[in-house]
């Protein structure tokens, strides 16, 4: 993550990064405290040191074949919630880990 967010300020020749704005699905399991922290120690002495770490945990949302809809989960489960269908497929909250947005000046 630091590399990208190093490079994409070398490209458009930030001085500073202001925020980091990063999403994660929600299976990922990631813990936004431990990023928050390793991002502290990793950006110490770079372009981003001092930035606002802003981080999203995007739902799990899933499409049911069984009864056509889609439905964001609290939790994940393998079942349907509506009509208790296995039949899902998981559209977001899965595996997604992405730098949304970087603020710089």
């Amino acid at each position: 993550m630091m590399e990208i967010v190093e490079e994409q300020a070398r490209i458009h020749d930030a001085k500073r990064v202001v925020e980091v704005r990063l999403e994660f699905g929600a299976l990922t399991a990631v813990l936004p405290d431990a990023v928050t922290f390793a991002f502290e120690v990793l950006s110490q002495g770079s372009v981003a040191q001092g930035a606002r770490l802003d981080i999203r945990i995007i739902p799990v949302k899933v499409f049911c074949f069984e009864c056509s809809k889609e439905i964001v989960l609290e939790e994940y489960q393998p079942f349907c919630p509506t009509c208790s269908s296995p039949s899902l497929q998981i559209l977001e909250g899965r595996n997604e880990m992405r730098i949304a947005e970087l603020l710089v000046e």
